[in-house]
């Protein structure tokens, strides 16, 4: 279901949107070391011209894979991290050819730090300043600094700078991330049943609102535990509520990503499936059916099996989602009435004699 889609990938749309804008700055940049190799250096550092050009199509097959492939995708996540360790050799090229430690180009080193946060958070953001700190330092060594006086203090000022950044970023983002974990976390509690684990009728009814608007083919499904009561008065309520507790297990599992479960009210449960295939949404429903005949319970040295009942409404095909959550409980009667155990289908035919419930 696409608003199962869409929700898990909130995060990767967050990210990619940092990607963009670090990429914008790396054109930024670019184009800044490509005035400076032009203006300053009359253009007679061959190094600089290797490392610009490099950078331009690097950038160039960046940009495409950031914009034209699947941001879930392996391609793009190696694309996004193997980028992190151009903007590092890429940083320290530039620091040695612009002047070391007399270099303007040093706080691009703050955007990688930053970066690197973003993908390993704390212990990231870390590594990166440490990584980075060493790097600048054999720069200087190689580029013949002189670590005394002046030069020190400045040189101790760069990298403390570096750690600052990367324990501040860090911070910032694993907070960030902990705190949208957090709301995510009792969003998810405010939205589920507290025994099944399962959504609650309120994230019944919005789903079914968003799958409105967005016109998403769904199979309505309503279910019924056939005889739960006869459950309840023999083994007790507690025993009720295990029952109820597996089978939100089952639905969960044999669901997977292809929908939502409900606990719609008591013994009553719901079901979203994308029907974009309607065939393999018929299939999953069969087996969640058959799983759970195929169920056993224990209570006291008892075992016993229990079954369901649905009924199904397909949406758009039946006149909104009105309709056709009025036809899936229609069909959930008619199941009940016709014996239990049956999943009464949206292309079977309703006698008009028997619609409504005496």
């Amino acid at each position: 279901m696409k608003r199962v889609e869409n929700e898990v990938n909130v995060r990767t749309q967050n990210d990619h949107s940092i990607e963009t804008i670090l990429s914008l700055f790396r054109w930024v940049f670019l184009v800044i070391a490509g005035g400076y190799y032009y203006f300053l250096l009359q253009g007679t550092s061959l190094s600089f011209l290797v490392l610009f050009l490099f950078g331009v199509v690097y950038m160039t097959i960046a940009e495409f894979a950031l914009h034209r492939t699947p941001l879930n995708s392996k391609r793009y996540q190696y694309m996004t991290k193997l980028s992190v360790v151009f903007d590092y050799v890429a940083f320290l090229w530039l620091i040695a050819l612009t002047g070391g430690a007399e270099s303007s180009l040093f706080p691009i080193a703050y955007l990688i730090i930053l970066h690197v946060s973003v993908y390993w958070k704390f212990i990231g953001g870390m590594v990166a300043a440490l990584l980075l700190g060493g790097g600048y330092t054999g720069v200087l060594i190689f580029s013949g600094y002189s670590f005394t006086g002046e030069g020190l203090v400045g040189y101790l000022l760069d990298f403390m700078f570096l750690i600052f950044i990367g324990l501040l970023g860090g911070i910032i983002v694993s907070r960030e991330r902990m705190m949208r974990s957090k709301n995510t976390q009792l969003e998810d509690i405010a939205r589920k049943d507290f025994l099944t684990e399962l959504y609650n009728h309120r994230s019944f009814q919005e789903d079914l609102r968003y799958c409105a608007e967005e016109g998403n083919p769904v199979l309505v499904v309503l279910s019924d535990i056939d005889y739960f009561k006869a459950v309840n008065d023999q083994f007790g309520h507690m025993v009720g509520d295990q029952v109820l507790r597996k089978i939100g297990d089952i639905f969960k599992k044999q669901i997977g990503t292809s929908g939502r479960a409900y606990r719609y009210g008591g013994e009553e449960l719901a079901i979203l499936l994308d029907a974009t295939n309607i065939e393999e949404a018929k299939e999953r429903l069969e087996t969640i059916q058959l799983a759970i005949r195929n169920t056993t319970f224990t209570a006291d040295g008892d075992r016993f099996s229990i079954t369901m009942s649905f009924g199904t409404a397909l949406f758009p095909f039946e006149n909104g989602m009105t309709p056709c959550l009025k036809l899936a409980d229609e069909r959930l009667y008619l199941a009940k009435k016709q014996g239990r155990n049956i999943i009464y289908w949206y292309d079977q035919y309703i006698d008009k004699s028997s619609r409504l419930r005496p």
